[in-house]
């Protein structure tokens, strides 16, 4: 006996809308080590014993990175005012990782007149199901000095989405450097140019990740750090190229 196509395509359906209406974990992308402002930001933070993070591997995810932040808002009296003003920025960018109940208990100005203001971005959106977020990579250095003169710019596109347990992200961004600056002879953590062997190269980066309860994997072209450093750790100091990997983090 044949099984009817449209049985088939109703029973397709059927299970599919049931797995959409599943209830949702956190979803996790990882956030560039390059951003060094929030990770010297949470440092601080940390430094100050105003959070409590394990700082041994870098990248964190964007969702860790904004809990720690909704966690710091609710003892921003212990911040001065340089700190605070900081931490409203941040919120405006990582604010969109949560949840409506992680941001029913913000205070920053980004929920002013009971709506969530937040960093303007290329293009947003997100339901109860989906979230895109697509920004432009823009971004140049001029250096001077008794030698001469040095420039750098970059121009690029990086985007993020998240679907129920699943989540996306993807950088492209091209760098021009004259002359170039991380030649293997120079006491520098300017990073590629030397190994692509040209003043402009490409650098790609992205990966999927999948999350549950009490942990998440990914298969990923990325950077990482390990160990605590403000100028390049020994091992995978942050100015290594990005390369594939197999992440996998496990809080059970």
């Amino acid at each position: 006996m044949t099984f009817p196509r449209k049985y088939f395509l109703l029973f397709f359906l059927f299970t599919f809308i049931q797995i959409l209406n599943i209830n949702l974990y956190s979803q996790e992308v990882p956030q560039a080590v390059a951003n060094y402002g929030i990770y010297e930001f949470l440092d601080e933070l940390a430094n100050d014993q105003i959070i409590s993070i394990n700082s041994v591997v870098k990248p964190y995810s964007r969702l860790f990175i904004a809990k720690r932040l909704h966690e710091t808002e609710g003892k921003k009296e212990l911040l001065n005012p340089r700190q605070q003003k900081e931490l409203d920025f941040y919120l405006l960018d990582f604010g969109k990782e949560l949840n409506e109940a992680w941001r029913n208990g913000l205070t920053a100005q980004w929920l002013k007149g009971g709506k969530g203001q937040k960093r303007m971005d290329l293009f947003y959106y997100k339901d109860s199901l989906f979230a895109l977020t697509v920004n432009p990579i823009l971004g140049a250095e001029i250096f001077y000095n008794s030698e001469g003169k040095a420039t750098y710019w970059r121009n690029g596109l990086e985007a993020r989405a998240y679907v129920q347990h699943w989540g996306f992200y993807a950088s492209l961004r091209d760098n021009h450097e004259t002359p170039l600056l991380g030649l293997p002879s120079y006491l520098t953590d300017r990073v590629n140019g030397n190994i692509k062997e040209g003043n402009s190269w490409e650098e790609m980066m992205g990966g999927v990740t999948y999350s549950w309860k009490w942990g998440n994997a990914g298969l990923v072209k990325d950077n990482l750090q390990w160990g605590d450093n403000y100028h390049g750790a020994n091992i995978f100091g942050g100015n290594n190229p990005s390369f594939v990997q197999i992440r996998l983090h496990l809080s059970p």
